[in-house]
């Protein structure tokens, strides 16, 4: 009866595993494949702060970061996470 119960264990152990790593190369396979789609998107779809002709972010992107930071950390402090 343990005998059996040990094979069952080693066989289910040992299809889950191959299926886990079946998954992991068809993840990397996919990877590989779809590299260049994603670069693309990547590129249309990346988020730089506006600059003036000079060079420099305007004050109203850093006024806005500014009031983006402190509304996340008065939530994290209101309900009692990351301290």
């Amino acid at each position: 009866m343990i005998i059996q119960g040990l094979k069952l264990t080693l066989l289910g152990m040992t299809v889950v595993f191959s299926f886990l790593l079946l998954l992991l190369v068809i993840i990397h396979l996919f990877a590989k494949l779809l590299k260049p789609y994603t670069l693309k998107e990547a590129a249309i779809t990346s988020h730089r702060p506006s600059t003036t002709g000079n060079g420099k972010v305007p004050e109203d992107n850093l006024r806005l970061t500014a009031i983006i930071s402190a509304a996340i950390a008065a939530h994290r402090k209101r309900i009692g996470r990351y301290r």
